[in-house]
């Protein structure tokens, strides 16, 4: 059998020290894209709709030069944004207009290998816009006010719910449907007082939970007159003198001086209680000044908190 003869293969010292250079600068770059690691230090974990976002953060083992990628998830990893870090290796974003609730992430790219290293996402929650409103925040008992309001983002099958605040509790009165970023109903209140409500929207994968609520005036229905001409110059039983000006409204066992809230057509005021009567079939008198406030006249039913 032929003998194989191994000889060894002396290279130059140049080229030695060539491949030594080659290898240990590849071990060097390939050793600091190991320990460059991006790290989110601050970003905010709720913000309101429409609101801005500040996140900040560093490149740990990072160079001058160095960038980072701002990344946002919605369906996928999508780069919003890019800045090379400062001297001190940090860096910082500001996110404008806030919509949705999404993670967010920092992403180093080496230049050299294509290695990509992801920070630990943040998620920042962001509340939608929700609005409340009544045509009447002051109507009397067993009338009807419009309930209305909108929610943004816009997203197909949203619903909003709403409540009634009912001995220290929220209680449900409806369902309603605000996929288009409105909703509207009907409340008819049938106690008198004040009526707290809200609509509650229970948060989905796009934005946080949220409420909002309002506060009606419900007043009781009664039968009104008013009085003046004849008794002017005249002490009330509450022991003041009626004049053209004087405020206020006679009640048959209300103490005198007690103030009471009195709504006609919209309109409202609060007077005292300055006389006795009325010797009629109404509830109350009312005196001429007060009733020319409410721009009442005749006979009529008034609300009021008594």
């Amino acid at each position: 059998m032929a003998r194989v003869r191994m000889e060894r293969v002396r290279l130059p010292v140049a080229a030695v020290a060539a491949i030594s250079m080659f290898f240990g600068l590849a071990g060097v770059a390939l050793a600091q894209t190991e320990s460059r690691q991006p790290v989110i230090d601050s970003a905010p974990s709720g913000v309101a709709y429409g609101r801005n976002a500040r996140i900040a953060g560093h490149l740990e083992g990072g160079m001058p030069g160095d960038r980072i990628r701002l990344q946002r998830y919605n369906g996928r990893w999508k780069t919003i944004a890019s800045k090379a870090v400062r001297d001190d290796h940090t860096v910082g974003f500001l996110v404008e207009s806030l919509r949705r609730s999404m993670p967010y992430r920092f992403l180093f790219v080496d230049e050299v290998t294509g290695d990509r290293v992801p920070s630990h996402p943040r998620r920042i929650a962001v509340t939608p816009r929700l609005r409340l409103d009544t045509t009447k925040s002051r109507l009397m008992k067993g009338r009807q006010t419009r309930v209305y309001g909108s929610l943004f983002p816009k997203v197909p099958g949203r619903t909003v719910a709403l409540q009634q605040r009912v001995a220290g509790e929220w209680r449900a009165i409806e369902r309603l449907r605000a996929g288009d970023g409105s909703f509207s109903t009907y409340f008819r209140p049938h106690r008198a007082g004040f009526r707290r409500l809200r609509v509650r929207f229970g948060g989905d994968e796009f934005n946080h939970r949220a409420a909002v609520g309002r506060t009606i005036r419900v007043y009781h229905p009664d039968l009104a007159t008013w009085y003046g001409p004849g008794f002017y110059g005249n002490r009330t039983a509450c022991g003041r003198t009626l004049g053209y000006g004087t405020l206020g409204v006679a009640h048959r066992s209300l103490p005198c001086g007690t103030k009471v809230s009195i709504l006609y057509e919209g309109r409202s005021i609060t007077v005292p209680v300055i006389d006795r009567g009325p010797y009629s079939s109404a509830d109350w008198d009312l005196t001429r000044e007060t009733a020319q406030r409410l721009r009442f006249s005749g006979k009529d039913t008034i609300g009021t908190d008594r």
